[in-house]
């Protein structure tokens, strides 16, 4: 399913780590998947003070981590943040280091919307605030607006259905309580009586889904409760 044969569309050295599918299983259009290498690099700064801990070889292998972390980090900023015409400085979805990028986002996570919950930017850079305003509208294709449900959806499951794993994305990485309020609201109402979360929904109709009970969509769920008592309480 990948261009070249299998190989991917061609990269040029970024510092980034390369790719051929993104979280959903889906092929890339290029290479480097930006949300994946900001993931990493998250945990590999984490990773390193447990191996330098260690000793010995680990801690060679610890600065070499260290090192890997920090290029990665570069490589975002110095290739996959991008001018876009509406928005200003943003973070593409995908690059390939010779000035292609893709500006979209998924709903799986790591997405773009989730880079504070990765820990990779706080929710008030203005970067991500940009990205997030991107992200969540029109101008974003896998973006979709219905009657009970508004959100980011996924080539996966294709048009005019929502994540409700998305939703709540949002609004973990929201600082608005009306938005928190409204994305807990779109998710208790469109579990088509079930209770439970789905992995994708129809705009039209919530009755209409894929995966009745979508285990990781739960569990993001779960902690957007606890999120959410913590942080607004009495919210719920």
């Amino acid at each position: 399913t990948s261009f070249g044969g299998g190989r991917g569309n061609p990269v040029r050295y970024t510092g980034m780590v390369r790719t051929l599918f993104r979280p959903s299983d889906d092929s890339v259009m290029f290479p480097f998947f930006v949300p994946g290498n900001a993931m990493l690099s998250v945990e590999l700064g984490r990773l390193e003070p447990v191996m330098e801990a260690m000793g010995g070889e680990m801690a060679v292998a610890a600065s070499r981590a260290r090192r890997l972390a920090h290029s990665i980090r570069t490589g975002i900023y110095d290739h996959a943040v991008v001018d876009h015409p509406w928005y200003g400085r943003v973070f593409a979805f995908e690059v390939d280091g010779y000035g292609g990028r893709l500006l979209m986002d998924d709903a799986n996570v790591p997405s773009l919307l989730a880079l504070p919950y990765l820990g990779f930017v706080d929710t008030r850079d203005t970067v991500y605030q940009n990205t997030r305003r991107m992200v969540l509208s029109e101008d974003n294709p896998w973006h979709f607006t219905g009657p009970l449900i508004a959100g980011v959806g996924s080539p996966h499951t294709g048009f005019l259905r929502v994540w409700p794993m998305a939703v709540a994305v949002r609004a973990i990485t929201s600082t608005d309580r009306t938005e928190v309020h409204d994305a807990i609201r779109m998710l208790t109402s469109t579990t088509a009586g079930l209770g439970l979360m789905h992995e994708s929904v129809s705009t039209t109709d919530p009755a209409t889904f894929t995966r009745p009970w979508f285990a990781w969509c739960n569990g993001v769920v779960a902690e957007l409760i606890i999120d959410t008592v913590q942080r607004f309480p009495g919210l719920l």
